[in-house]
């Protein structure tokens, strides 16, 4: 799923807000915010244009104990779509939570790049970086869900893929950068969420921002970011549905020493099920439904596409 930008956490003045009930953020100039979202936007063009993005998506399927044919033939159990992919690539072996992909022969696959070797293929849940593997124009990677292993597939030739420009966002507006204060907790509680596509899904919950959104108080649920720096939040508010997408993901950064929160809604993204059917997305936990309208992020790519016309 994408949660990097180019948010960068900044240091925090012991003076700001020390005589305030409320936290208060370091100033920011609208120039100097808007060339910081400007430098988002263009990282995110660049992920979303990147080989095997969520545009290019052409499917998941969900692996059986033993071997799972795939291939470019309808008669695959699982089934590659793209150029030069052989009609039978072989077959995905699934051994307890373990898969190896076991080629034909003659058919020639990488793996991260590299020649493909007949060592087991790492999921999602796996530390360090986990499969990518490539036969012609056709890719797939290995996703884990709870007791679950699932192929998540691509075509780099789509046409969706290939015609995608750029997304669409809500004019950048300073004042949607919000402080809010981070309560911690002792240590993770994991969280059994549900996702956009009927399956649960197990996520860390590292504690609570609470913030003032729009006029009311909130204690928003934040997952296990990317660092002990980073803060990721589900949420919900009054522009899903027309305006953006159902749901929206923002990176929040919090001060280690302080718990003071940046929380920039003007970085807010769409969820990968905004762009393919085959993703799986985390929902928003309940206390994470924000009753006022948030005009900062990313728009509904579908609305946007469709005004572009």
């Amino acid at each position: 799923m994408r949660v990097s930008h180019g948010i960068a956490a900044a240091s925090v003045l012991a003076a700001l807000g020390a005589c305030s009930r409320e936290p208060v953020l370091p100033p920011m100039t609208a120039s100097a915010h808007l060339a910081a979202v400007d430098a988002w936007h263009e990282e995110q063009r660049a992920e979303l244009s990147a080989p095997g993005a969520p545009l290019a998506y052409t499917g998941l399927s969900w692996l059986h104990g033993g071997a799972n044919t795939i291939g470019a033939d309808s008669t695959n159990e699982i089934v590659l779509v793209g150029t030069s992919v052989p009609a039978h690539v072989g077959a995905l072996v699934l051994d307890s939570d373990r898969v190896r992909l076991e080629l034909r022969a003659g058919v020639k696959a990488t793996n991260n790049g590299l020649a493909l070797t007949a060592d087991p293929l790492r999921t999602d849940a796996d530390s360090g970086k986990s499969s990518h593997v490539q036969v012609g124009s056709a890719g797939f990677r290995l996703i884990k869900r709870l007791d679950q292993i699932g192929v998540r597939r691509w075509d780099d030739d789509r046409p969706a893929f290939r015609a995608f420009q750029s997304a669409s966002y809500f004019p950048d507006d300073v004042q949607w950068r919000i402080a809010g204060s981070f309560a911690p907790y002792d240590k993770p509680k994991i969280m059994r969420v549900q996702t956009e596509a009927g399956i649960e899904q197990d996520l860390p919950v590292v504690g609570l921002v609470r913030a003032r959104i729009g006029g009311a108080r909130y204690e928003l649920t934040a997952f296990e970011g990317d660092s002990a720096q980073d803060l990721w939040i589900v949420f919900k508010d009054a522009t899903n549905g027309r305006e953006s997408y159902g749901f929206r993901y923002v990176k929040a950064v919090r001060d280690i020493a302080s718990n003071l929160v940046t929380l920039d809604f003007n970085y807010a993204y769409n969820p990968d099920c905004a762009y393919t059917p085959y993703a799986t997305c985390p929902l928003p936990p309940p206390g994470n439904r924000i009753a006022s309208r948030i005009p900062a992020g990313e728009e509904n790519y579908e609305s946007a596409v469709a005004s572009r016309k």
